[in-house]
């Protein structure tokens, strides 16, 4: 049995070009759990393979996918000029940094990927590197909070052994934050959430009892490498998108189970005093903390230059500019701990509402083909949900590891085929042959 999203791809397409495009899906799957580089490696082959489609007038998209990419262009396109308008009007002062100006590229990423998934997915090598990709994640971040990291890694790969060795145990029993392959407990974290709703996905919905056991490890050492890197917002998203799958995809006895296991989750986490200590600092943090002066500053930036914005890229020179009236720091300036704050602004009500655009698209886009049964639809709108709760006290797109990671579920949710991930050996023969 096949879902009503299912299709094999174009018989016409260039076997070479089916191979570029399989091996960029490969290699971000090793991204998701491996490096940062290696993410933004991938993604700018989907990029470009996608703009040999368009050239070779061989890109057919639904008309509710078309809408999505062309969004996520405008406000790709809106964000690359904003910083000379900012520089026009007087809003900003200077060009910014070419590291987070870069950064624009990652909003035509999961526009991308949908892209270059018409030409075809190879759905199954995709989530066998993810979850044995995952599972492997989930033992390094088991070690690293147990085990005070031991040894420095090459300098060439620019990893911080400092944010592996914080404790947030005591001196008696210590309890260090767990950071993957990228030795950062916040990317480690956040990149959870976004393949949390895949897998949650799979576990619910698969008819194979093999993927759903495979699916439900993966989920289990997500869970476990969340609430091992201390991080706070994560495990809130963590918990409110495994309800929310809860909801979508079981009924009955089975849905008990998962909420009692996820009660489980909770008093683990009510019981550690770590745990404890983080959370009592969380309320602190939002009201007259870091938070607070964040987004205090980001509201600042808002008022001075509510249409146009200060340019993308420019949020912490122009926080900066406040210091001796705010007393933010360098730290603390980098955005506004809020990805609608942060985009209002750095691109003004032109950059915020092209944004609320295209995650609108994006959102009805899955919803359409979650009712349709699509299997990656319903693991990308869990993320999607994801994303969302994390957002509203990070500004996800600082870190490209995390935004890439959500691209690439998003954009695979709008691939068709994925009901070979749902059913059994006779579909995933079909789906090899096509």
């Amino acid at each position: 049995m096949s879902t009503p999203m299912a299709s094999a791809p174009p018989p016409t397409v260039d076997p070479r070009l089916r191979r570029a495009v399989a091996a960029v899906l490969v290699v971000w799957a090793v991204g998701l759990v491996l490096a940062e580089v290696v993410l933004q490696v991938a993604a700018g082959a989907a990029v470009l393979l996608a703009g040999v489609l368009v050239a070779r007038k061989r890109l057919r998209l639904a008309p509710d996918v078309r809408a999505y990419v062309l969004a996520s262009l405008t406000l790709c396109a809106w964000q690359l000029v904003s910083p000379a308008v900012a520089l026009l009007t007087g809003a900003a002062q200077k060009w910014p940094r070419g590291s987070r100006y870069g950064q624009v590229l990652d909003t035509v990423a999961g526009a991308a990927v949908a892209c270059i998934g018409t030409v075809g997915v190879p759905w199954m090598l995709l989530a066998a590197v993810v979850a044995g990709g995952w599972i492997l994640a989930a033992a390094l971040g088991l070690f690293q909070n147990r085990v005070r990291w031991p040894w420095e890694p090459p300098a060439f790969l620019k990893l911080s052994v400092a944010r592996l060795h914080e404790n947030f145990g005591t001196e008696e029993s210590p309890r260090y934050a767990a950071g993957g392959f990228f030795f950062h407990r916040l990317r480690f974290a956040h990149g959870a959430i976004a393949l949390l709703g895949p897998a949650l996905a799979v576990l619910g919905g698969s008819e194979v009892a093999r993927r759903r056991a495979v699916a439900g490890v993966v989920v289990l050492g997500m869970l476990v490498s969340i609430y091992n890197a201390f991080a706070r917002a994560a495990l809130g998203a963590a918990l409110i998108v495994s309800v929310v799958a809860l909801l979508l995809l079981v009924q009955g006895r089975t849905r008990r189970v998962g909420l009692a296991l996820l009660a489980v989750v909770v008093m683990a986490v009510l019981v550690s005093p770590a745990w404890r200590a983080r959370l009592g600092k969380a309320l602190g943090n939002v009201y007259g903390g870091e938070r607070e002066l964040a987004m205090s500053v980001g509201w600042i930036l808002v008022r001075e230059h509510p249409l146009t914005g200060v340019g993308f890229g420019n949020h912490r020179t122009a926080a900066m500019a406040t210091a001796a009236q705010t007393g933010i720091n360098d730290f603390l300036a980098t955005d506004s701990h809020n990805l609608w704050l942060t985009a209002w602004a750095e691109t003004g009500l032109v950059g915020l509402v092209l944004l609320a655009a295209m995650h609108g698209l994006l959102g009805r886009a899955l919803i359409r083909r979650h009712r349709a049964g699509s299997l990656a639809a319903t693991g990308a709108l869990l993320s999607w949900v994801g994303f969302h709760v994390l957002s509203l006290v990070h500004y996800l797109p600082f870190h490209p590891s995390v935004h890439l990671s959500f691209a690439l579920v998003w954009g695979l949710g709008l691939c068709e085929g994925s009901g070979v991930v749902r059913d059994g050996p006779d579909s995933t023969a079909a789906s090899a042959r096509s």
